[in-house]
């Protein structure tokens, strides 16, 4: 969908991606993964690597995000998981 001034409203194709059917084996390598409190606002990257040896590559990226604690005030409920495309030459 377009503006009337050629500006395009919505993302680029291939922008979403559904955390029910992505799991960590399939997301793409350069995606980073971030949690983000909803209480304290506190964000920090989450290792990946870590993530797979712990619980598995099968591990879907919404139950990563219910998983989510944070560890600058403890809350567990509601926590937000963030993806950041990294830049590719």
């Amino acid at each position: 969908m377009k503006h009337r001034r050629s500006i395009e409203l919505q993302p680029p194709a291939g922008y979403a991606i559904e955390t029910e059917r992505q799991t960590l084996a399939t997301l793409p390598q350069w995606f980073v993964i971030h949690g983000r409190c909803r209480v304290c606002r506190h964000q920090a990257p989450i290792g990946r690597r870590d993530v797979i040896r712990r619980c598995g590559d099968t591990l879907s990226l919404a139950t990563l995000a219910r998983r989510l604690a944070c560890r600058a005030c403890g809350n567990r409920s509601g926590n937000l998981l963030l993806l950041e495309k990294l830049p590719r030459d």
